[in-house]
Order: C-alpha cells, then sequence, then structure tokens
C-alpha cells in the first residue's frame, strides 16, 4: 500500500533541547505529534543536520579548550550522540508507527554486531542520514556524496543505500546538495524511486541575492528548482523537502519547507525561520 500521509518537518535549532537525552526525546515527540491519529502508512522527514548540536551540546557543552587536554574528545562525543539520536529517533518512529528520516548528524559510521558489539566503521566523519521503519529498525545509513567547501573536511559517502525499499514503495534519500545533482536524481528515478526526501540546510539567508544571478533571491531560486526536479520523471512522484534554520557554529541557515509534486508546491512552510510541520495525505 503507498504512503497515505507524508509529514515534512521545518526546525529551528536551539541548544536547549540538545543537553540531555530526556530533553532531546521530548523535543522530538513533540515535532511528530502531527502524525497522532492520521492513516498508515507513514513517512516523516526531519531536516539535515537535525542531530548535530548533539555533538556539541549533550550532556555538556563543547568547548575548543577542551581539545587541548583530551584530542579524543570528538570521536567520545560523537559515538554518544550517535547512539542517543539512534535511540530517541528508532523510539520515536515506533512510538508514531512511522517510516522516519531522522535528519542527518555529523558522525563517524557506526556498526553493531555480535561479538564486537558497537564500533565504528572508520575514524571519519560523515554528515550521514539514517532511515528508520515503524517498527524502529534502522533501514539505512546514508553517506551525504557531494560536500560544500564548509565540510570538505568530511569522508565523502558513495552511492548505495540512497535507495530503500519500503513495504510502501521505494525511497530515495539524498542530502541537501546531493539532491541538485541530476545524476543522482536519474539514476534513483531510473531505480524506481517514487518519493525522494532531501534534508536540508541552508547556511544562507533566504532573501539574498543568489550569487549565480543576482537579481534573483536565494529563496526564490530554491523554490523554483524544488517545483521542476520532479517533471519528467519516470516513477518520482513527490519530493519532501524538510529544511533547518536557526544559528549553528556561527553560521546562519534559513529556509522555506515544502512538500512538492511535479510542477507544483502541495505544501510550503509560511516562512523560511521557524518551527512548522507540513502534513500531506496523498
Amino acid at each position: 500500500m503507498p504512503f497515505r500521509t507524508l509529514l515534512v518537518l521545518q526546525t529551528e535549532v536551539r541548544p536547549e533541547p540538545y543537553r540531555s537525552r530526556k530533553a532531546f526525546r521530548e523535543r522530538v515527540f513533540s515535532l511528530l505529534a502531527p502524525l497522532e491519529g492520521t492513516p498508515a502508512p507513514r513517512l516523516a522527514a526531519f531536516p539535515e543536520l537535525f542531530g548535530l548540536p548533539l555533538l556539541l551540546h549533550l550532556e555538556g557543552d563543547l568547548h575548543p579548550k577542551d581539545l587541548l587536554r583530551d584530542p579524543l574528545l570528538p570521536w567520545r562525543r560523537a559515538r554518544r550522540a550517535f547512539w542517543t539520536f539512534h535511540g530517541v529517533m528508532a523510539e520515536a518512529a515506533r512510538a508514531f508507527g512511522t517510516y522516519l528520516l531522522a535528519g542527518s548528524i555529523l558522525s563517524p559510521p557506526y556498526e553493531e554486531e555480535l561479538s564486537r558489539g558497537r564500533f565504528a566503521r572508520t575514524p571519519l566523519f560523515q554528515n550521514l542520514a539514517l532511515f528508520f521503519n515503524p517498527q524502529g529498525r534502522l533501514l539505512a545509513q546514508v553517506p551525504k556524496m557531494e560536500l560544500t567547501p564548509a565540510e570538505r573536511w568530511l569522508k565523502r559517502g558513495r552511492f548505495g543505500p540512497h535507495l530503500v525499499e519500503t513495504r510502501a514503495g521505494r525511497v530515495g534519500i539524498l542530502i541537501c546538495l546531493d539532491g541538485f545533482y541530476e545524476g543522482h536524481l536519474a539514476r534513483l528515478d531510473a531505480l524506481g524511486a517514487e518519493v525522494l526526501l532531501q534534508p536540508s540546510a541552508n547556511p544562507a539567508l533566504w532573501d539574498r541575492p543568489w550569487p549565480q544571478d543576482p537579481g534573483r533571491k536565494e529563496g526564490e531560486v530554491w523554490l523554483a528548482s524544488a517545483r521542476e526536479r520532479l517533471w519528467g520523471r519516470e516513477n518520482l512522484r513527490f519530493l519532501l523537502n524538510p529544511m533547518l534554520n536557526g544559528t549553528l557554529l556561527g553560521l546562519t541557515f534559513e529556509g522555506q519547507s515544502g512538500l512538492y509534486a511535479p510542477g507544483e508546491a502541495l505544501r510550503l512552510a509560511q516562512a523560511p525561520r521557524g518551527d512548522e510541520a507540513l502534513l500531506h495525505h496523498p
């Protein structure tokens, strides 16, 4: 049965919900509350970098001077942040009975194995999106492939887990910049993806002049691109584009989240700042 409920979550980042597992759980569950009473199968999506503040704030803020005393601190914090993120999102997927794109976190990719327990596949950090089924099982750990200049210190991902076959249909996942590359879009479309999830975090003002054409605004170009991205595709029918906003690591993020069909916006956030839930029943 195809998805009957789609939810796009625009979120404003603040440090307080990331200081403890309890606070983060309350934040996630409150954002997913619009799913209550909706028909299944459900699909909900959080923005890119939604989990990153856990690395910065969980159980105490990260200060640069701490790295002088403990050079391995980023890896210890990353492990704690990753499994907190994983655990809360798995619980939320079960509680709301939804397929859930948890957004992304900056972390080494982690694995579980019977004799080794939990371990990192590599010490290198990636921009990783986690995708869960309604039973709370992790279906895919999806790495970002195309990196912005600010992300060049991260390890690039390779195409693979970006297509997930669920009981409700095939879901493609492209993190922000990946979703603007025609090669990635065409590949997912040719492989049969029906829904495209593009979690995003845009570190620019929504109304600034677009660098490639100052006569147009950043948000204007973004929204026009989203409306056109599915046009003429073989299989892709919906695009869910949840966007992060607020201040993070000294950068200001803005973005108007949307839910799109070929050539049109089915739901669009009212503003590029603040929390908003975009609910749609196909």
